[in-house]
């Protein structure tokens, strides 16, 4: 039997879907079991910046925040990084932001997107990740995984 992982999600976003939105776009409709539905309920309701325990196994805290405030060093494990795409919001595919995900991993710390472009991956190595592609999730043909490697 695998052991429970404990998860502490941190969660930034400069612009926050508003409760409203949310329930108009109906996504708790696809959810089949309670549970889930109750859960999906819960991770929009609760407050943003406080960390809230949704399950005996997970904890989330909302930050509503630019990226380019994060201030946070050697702190998460992983960062899975889903900014709308380069073309759409070069500013958040830049060599200081990478610096700033860097900063916030800890050693051997991992970032993910489903970004693949070239400039992207220069960008991630240009800051010190060690930068794999890897076959993307249905509908992407590749993603990029960076490790924070220290020498």
């Amino acid at each position: 039997m695998e052991a429970k992982k404990e998860i502490d999600y941190v969660g930034v976003e400069a612009y926050p879907v508003a409760k409203e939105e949310v329930s108009k776009l109906n996504y708790v409709a696809e959810l089949d079991a309670d549970d889930k539905r109750e859960f999906f309920e819960k991770i929009h309701e609760v407050s943003w910046e406080e960390k809230h325990n949704i399950t005996p196994n997970f904890s989330l805290t909302k930050r509503k925040q630019f990226f380019v405030e994060i201030t946070d060093e050697n702190y998460f494990d992983l960062i899975y990084f889903d900014a709308f795409g380069a073309r759409v919001q070069p500013d958040l595919w830049t060599e200081d932001i990478f610096k700033i995900m860097f900063a916030a991993l800890k050693p051997e710390g991992v970032l993910v997107t489903y970004s693949a472009k070239g400039s992207v991956r220069r960008a991630m190595q240009a800051v010190g990740f060690d930068v794999e592609r890897l076959p993307g999730p249905p509908g992407k043909r590749e993603m990029l995984r960076g490790t924070k490697i220290i020498t």
